[in-house]
């Protein structure tokens, strides 16, 4: 597969896996008094994606900068892996 190939199966990916987590997010039926997290973890994840795997799929689409479309399309879920874990060490060692 070429790179541009793969680019944009990731970005989609990474498109379809922000929708999800923006929907989940935003439909929780958490408890009120942490609804805010829910609705700033989905705004969070569509900002990233917007900073991320948009931008690769523009690249890759107008077949410019393959190396840096790629990086950007790895990026999503390399930040949101790191976002994610943090977000758990954060809440299991608050009180």
């Amino acid at each position: 597969m070429s790179r541009r190939a793969i680019t944009i199966a990731v970005a989609l990916l990474d498109a379809a896996a922000s929708v999800v987590v923006a929907v989940a997010s935003y439909t929780s039926g958490s408890d009120p008094a942490t609804i805010g997290f829910d609705y700033a973890a989905g705004v969070i994840v569509g900002v990233l994606f917007l900073l991320t795997g948009l931008p690769a799929l523009v690249l890759s689409y107008r077949k410019r900068a393959p190396r840096t479309a790629l990086i950007l399309a790895l990026a999503f879920p390399a930040v949101f892996a790191v976002l994610f874990l943090a977000a758990v060490i954060i809440f299991t060692v608050l009180p």
